[in-house]
């Protein structure tokens, strides 16, 4: 009995050793995790800290690049444009959205004669054939006025050496050259100039022909369809009861075909913007309480067409368009001196 007690003791105190080293370890191990911590927690606020400090960092760049004064693009070994500041807009009235979705525009909008020439001096660049030159060129902006620009290029590369492409800075250098007096060719370009403004007028006013004429049908099938509906409508009833109902059944065609047979806005005003570039933008900058509506007639009397037309392109008697055409001049705040067709088109 002796012996098993003495065994229980010893298994006991055995039990309570090895209960107090796990312990130990335990309190041990906790320590170096709360040392682990308490450093990701140093490493994390420092980490934070120069997470800000590069945000301010870029921000600022951010503020630089896009303010400058200059045109800048980056340009990658490809010859692909990676980067465009969005002062392009003020030299050339193109923004760099439109450079990016049109890869040709930048070329596009060159001088004709100076395509070839800035075409070899940026593929030289590119390729080291030249470091640290410049070239002048002229460019046409959105408005066909001439620009005499200077274009100058730098290589850049990441932080490790790796080539980047080119930096290009594009300054208008027009005043300069005038005063200077070394703007050469000047009467073969102020001729080339008018004959692409002339041309542009050309364009747009063909265009917008092209519109009006496609409206004027447009009225002119639906003035005729509302003719026919209100001619059978009034003569149905004197028709014998066969007949009648055939005319009833045509009179529910015709209504069927003009409701599938619907005017597409959207479409109209999409080819109308790319002749008029801007011009529901700038009339709802000038009069943000007009309606849809009230949009559609003044691209409508923009065109030159009449009320009469307009009637039939909205499905309106001509009276309801006449009183549309009042009601939106008091909108626009017009006096009756002021011609509202010319009042449009100078938007």
């Amino acid at each position: 009995m002796l012996i098993f007690y003495t065994f229980d003791v010893r298994n006991k105190t055995n039990l309570a050793a090895m209960e107090n080293d796990s312990n130990l370890a335990a309190l041990a191990r906790i320590k170096d995790l709360e040392g682990e911590l308490s450093s990701l927690r140093e490493k994390i606020y420092f980490l934070e800290k120069e997470n800000i400090s590069i945000k301010e960092e870029k921000e600022k760049y951010h503020l630089i690049s896009d303010y400058a004064l200059d045109w800048e693009f980056w340009i990658d070994p490809k010859g692909e444009f990676k980067w465009i500041s969005p002062s392009c807009n003020d030299l050339t009235g193109y923004t760099a959205n439109e450079f990016f979705h049109d890869s040709n525009l930048f070329f596009e909008i060159i001088y004709t004669d100076d395509v070839i020439r800035i075409r070899q001096f940026l593929h030289d660049s590119i390729s080291f054939m030249q470091i640290g030159q410049f070239i002048e060129f002229r460019l046409l902006t959105r408005t066909k006025h001439l620009r005499w620009c200077e274009l100058n290029s730098k290589a850049i590369f990441d932080k490790f050496g790796g080539y980047l492409g080119q930096r290009g800075s594009i300054r208008d250098i027009t005043r300069l050259k005038t005063a200077l007096g070394q703007i050469r060719e000047l009467s073969e370009s102020q001729v080339w100039e008018m004959k692409a403004k002339q041309k542009y007028r050309d364009e747009i006013a063909g265009k917008d022909r092209e519109m009006v004429s496609s409206l004027v049908r447009i009225a002119q099938k639906n003035e005729m369809v509302l003719y026919l509906r209100k001619n059978l409508s009034v003569i149905r009833n004197t028709l014998p009861g066969p007949i009648r109902t055939k005319v009833t059944a045509m009179l529910e065609k015709i209504d069927e075909h003009q409701r599938t047979q619907i005017f597409n806005w959207d479409d109209f005003k999409l080819h109308f913007e790319k002749v008029n570039h801007g011009f529901f933008e700038r009339l709802k900058g000038k009069y943000p309480h007009l309606t849809i509506k009230d949009q559609r007639l003044c691209a409508y009397i923009h065109l030159g067409l009449p009320t009469k037309d307009i009637a039939g392109l909205i499905n309106i008697t001509p009276e309801s368009a006449e009183i549309g055409r009042i009601r939106l001049r008091k909108k626009l705040e017009l006096d009756r001196s002021q011609n509202l067709a010319l009042f449009l088109q100078k938007i």
